[in-house]
């Protein structure tokens, strides 16, 4: 996998050419240009967010979650920065997706921000422009008739509640004295009732020293705010909690819920201080279980900087003690610093149960697949580059945006300026997929398929100033005879060169695996193995500069050919493009056979319940991920 900045997307009108090879040499052109018909054919390949809209069991791959993997859809790319958006230094960007499917961008101006800004959209490629104000510059004394001073805002996040409402949460503090009264800093909210159109005023909710609010609304209605309780003075931390029972109208402040010793306090006293900051919280699929993913920060030794782990902390019962007390540090239920030197966590959970653990790894924002008890986590997914405090969010049952700010310094008449723009990439879910029990006619079209849902999905990323992004969906079906696939190509400049591999293994890893490789001969597609009839449509023209889009290639394999175990085969794929190289799943190498996508053939089965924690493990048929790969596929 191959990270580039960079991105296009053409839309391309073809030529068809469709063919058949190693099982009938009659080709079968559907009309096009190639005909000498003028009038242009569009596009048949199937994008892969039409495909896998069956909503499926709830928690139907946590058994199999060390099998699931995230891809980047490169084309989805967005780049944002001044002067389409304000200022010229954002930060800390998240996205929500809204009731009427539209989306919501909130962002700080500067690493220690001064006010919080928010931006729209109806397809999370254009955005509105200029960015609007959300928390903005003040005089305290709106709020306090005794104070006046100018008030900062930052980490702003959001939460769409279950009746469509949108609450804005942001710290504020005051310009000057903020570490001498904690009163004079607090938590603000603004809610919007009709998807971001207008905006209420301004609501306090907490008075104190704080970061990083973030909301949650429970199954039963509940609304929680976590958020980073501190003292700068002493470098002391913790997550707090606040409540609300009715929608957001009114607040009850809980206190610190999630804490531990991080050392000594900073003013050389002696005291204790605490850490588990930055909190993120998710309530478990089909469980009253929240898990929450935090930032803790141990101090300086010696000549040695801060060190930031990711840390988990856990509640069965909404956290029904009450705050922390005295010197105490909990709650007993949690894993403390399962990840060290990384910082700034984001947390989601798929419908299907997998969860998501994002963060800050050498300024490189990465995602972590995780099961569905949020208390495993696999290996990091790298994606955009050089920046901080990123974010997720799910916007259907087999997408999440991730969103990360890359930022540099240049010179502007003779003065050093910081500068950011805010990145924006869908991610796409691979996990265990059900064959369809179809009999399709193996000629390349993609007619037969139309009610095969289940599928997956490779990205490439394209060098700079390249037009166009490649991205295969892949699909699969059966009868009692053959296993059939079906490729679907998306490129805007095919060439000669380009290939696939599939490669399925036998359901138990063992064995050698069938490769099979599709590549152009004579203008025609061809697969590597005789014994598999191959059928292609050619959407463009190959080795040119027209424009294309793409191919797709269907074909047939008989099942006496395939190591069939349990029902189940294991997939893997290679895509080459000549410009960009190779790509395969995140992850997948040549002979890391358990950690290929299974591919089950017999329709989907309601699982097992998930077991409460020390009550079993539930993932004994996925691949341990202790024991690593000598291939990094990210090199």
């Amino acid at each position: 996998m191959k990270y580039n900045k960079f991105f296009c997307t053409l839309i391309a009108i073809a030529s068809v050419s469709c063919t058949t090879s190693n099982a009938d040499d009659n080709p079968n052109p559907r009309p096009g240009k190639d005909q000498g018909e003028e009038k242009p054919v569009t596009s048949d390949i199937t994008s892969i967010y039409d495909l896998n809209q069956n909503k499926g069991y709830l928690n139907s791959h946590a058994a199999t979650w060390q099998n699931s993997v995230l891809e980047m859809d490169y084309s989805s790319i967005v780049t944002l920065e001044q002067p389409k958006i304000t200022p010229a230094y954002p930060m800390y960007p998240r996205i929500k997706k809204l009731a009427n499917g539209s989306y919501l961008l909130i962002y700080q101006q500067n690493l220690s921000a001064h006010d919080v800004y928010y931006a729209k959209s109806m397809n999370l490629t254009s955005w509105t422009e200029g960015g609007s104000p959300l928390f903005e510059k003040t005089d305290m004394n709106q709020y306090e008739s005794s104070v006046k001073d100018r008030v900062l805002f930052s980490s702003a996040d959001a939460i769409v509640l279950s009746n469509g409402d949108i609450l804005a949460f942001a710290s504020f503090r005051l310009n000057k004295g903020y570490k001498l009264n904690n009163l004079n800093n607090g938590i603000m909210m603004r809610r919007s009732s009709d998807n971001g159109a207008s905006w209420s005023e301004p609501q306090i909710i907490y008075r104190g020293t704080t970061w990083e609010p973030s909301a949650l609304q429970l199954a039963s209605g509940e609304i929680h705010v976590y958020f980073t309780s501190a003292d700068p003075n002493l470098g002391d931390s913790g997550t707090a909690l606040l409540r609300s029972t009715d929608n957001g109208k009114s607040w009850t402040s809980v206190g610190k819920i999630i804490r531990q010793r991080a050392g000594t306090a900073m003013d050389g006293s002696g005291q204790t201080i605490f850490t588990d900051q930055m909190p993120v919280a998710i309530q478990l699929n089909g469980k009253d279980r929240i898990a929450v993913a935090l930032e803790s920060r141990f101090g300086r030794t010696g000549t040695s900087a801060d060190q930031y782990n990711l840390s988990m902390a856990y509640s069965s019962d909404n956290w029904a003690s009450g705050g922390l007390t005295g010197d105490a540090d909990g709650p007993a239920d949690r894993k403390s610093s399962i990840f060290t030197n990384e910082a700034a966590p984001y947390l989601r959970q798929f419908r299907s149960g997998e969860t998501m653990l994002s963060c800050n790894a050498d300024k490189t924002f990465c995602i972590r697949m995780g099961n569905a008890l949020a208390d495993k986590f696999g290996t990091p997914m790298p994606s955009f580059e050089k920046g901080c405090w990123g974010s997720l969010e799910i916007i259907d049952d087999h997408t999440v945006v991730g969103v990360f700010p890359t930022s540099w310094s240049e010179t502007s008449n003779g003065e050093q300026i910081s500068r950011s723009r805010i990145n924006i990439a869908k991610f796409v879910l691979n996990h265990r997929i059900n064959a369809a029990v179809l009999t399709p006619e193996t000629d390349g079209s993609s007619k037969d398929w139309k009610d095969v849902d289940d599928a997956l999905f490779i990205g490439i990323s394209e060098p700079e100033g390249r037009a166009g992004k490649t991205g295969t969906t892949f699909r699969f079906a059966y009868d009692n005879d053959n296993v059939y696939g079906m490729i679907e190509r998306k490129d805007a400049s095919l060439t000669s060169s380009d290939e696939c591999t599939v490669m399925l293994q036998s359901g138990n890893g063992t064995g050698t695996p069938v490769s099979l490789k599709f590549s152009f001969k004579d203008g025609k597609i061809v697969c590597s193995d005789a014994n598999v009839k191959v059928a292609s449509c050619i959407l463009g023209t190959l080795d040119d500069t027209t424009e294309d889009d793409g191919l797709t290639i269907e074909f047939s394999i008989p099942k006496s050919f395939l190591g069939i175990v349990s029902d189940k085969l294991l997939f893997n794929a290679v895509v080459k493009d000549d410009i960009s190289g190779e790509d395969t799943f995140f992850g997948l190498t040549a002979n890391n056979y358990q950690k290929w996508i299974p591919i089950e053939l017999k329709p989907a089965a309601e699982p097992a319940p998930v077991p409460d924690p020390g009550q079993g493990e539930f993932n004994s048929d996925g691949p341990k991920w202790s024991e690593g790969d000598e291939v990094n596929p990210w090199n």
